[in-house]
């Protein structure tokens, strides 16, 4: 009798453009023991197609972004229907835009009861937990989540948000 391979959701930028995180992305999407483990899905985070988009903010560009992210959501809500994933994987922005971009997908996920795997590439979400609109929405994307930073030295930046028990130590984001 061969068991079920549990499903899961991977939500990452993938090259282009490439940078750290989308490279470390297209490393776990190429693991044959991850693929092989699991049942994996994944879906390209990233609304830059190119290194000249990533700071880009023409109007055009603007709209370009808003319908990839708009593609991303619905690509999202499909495979949480159709696919039914265990567990979702977010290569997660702790800030900015970014973190406003992502934090939509999280939230999805967690209302079809995933399980939630926040891996995060970058530091600064300090700088935010007491804006108004990050002083209620980081609380509640990180909520229950199991959060994986590059080392322990980062833990002081999510301090106010994460627990010390969500967190796991992957170094080198692999």
């Amino acid at each position: 009798m061969m068991l079920k391979k549990s499903r899961l959701l991977f939500i990452v930028p993938l090259p282009p453009p490439v940078h750290g995180s989308s490279l470390v992305c297209r490393r776990i999407q190429q693991s044959e023991k991850i693929n092989t483990r699991f049942d994996c899905r994944y879906v390209n985070l990233s609304t830059s197609r190119g290194n000249d988009e990533v700071a880009g903010f023409t109007p055009l560009l603007l709209v370009k972004k808003g319908g990839r992210f708009i593609a991303t959501l619905l690509q999202v809500f499909w495979l949480l229907l159709v696919f039914r994933p265990r567990k979702c994987y977010v290569a997660i922005a702790c800030r900015g835009v970014g973190f406003l971009k992502d934090a939509p997908l999280v939230l999805l996920a967690k209302v079809f009861r995933c399980k939630i795997i926040l891996h995060q590439h970058n530091k600064g979400m300090a700088g935010y937990v007491n804006k108004p609109l990050y002083r209620w929405l980081l609380p509640l994307v990180y909520r229950h989540a199991t959060v994986i930073l590059l080392s322990w030295r980062l833990f002081e930046d999510v301090s106010a948000v994460v627990k010390r028990e969500q967190v796991r130590i992957c170094p080198n984001g692999i």
